[in-house]
């Protein structure tokens, strides 16, 4: 926690990792929610539950006709935070 202090307030990419179940998503909000980005929004991602053919697309969203059965514009998981 110590660390996660030291970074709430910058503007940098965090990467969090570890074995299942160790707090992950923990430390994320609470760096989040004790950053000046508190205010906007939280959006957790566990990229081992999506499947390698979807990940691209969650991730970076799509638009209507992209592929089959993409039949509305879908905004990525990043975009949405």
């Amino acid at each position: 926690m110590a660390q996660a202090e030291k970074v709430r307030d910058h503007n940098v990419p965090i990467l969090l990792w570890g074995e299942s179940g160790t707090g992950k998503e923990l430390v994320a909000k609470a760096i989040h929610f004790q950053s000046n980005r508190r205010e906007r929004k939280f959006v957790p991602i566990n990229c081992a539950a999506l499947p390698e053919t979807l990940l691209e697309s969650e991730l970076f969203g799509f638009v209507k006709g992209a592929f089959s059965g993409a039949e509305r514009d879908k905004p990525g998981l990043f975009e949405e935070a």
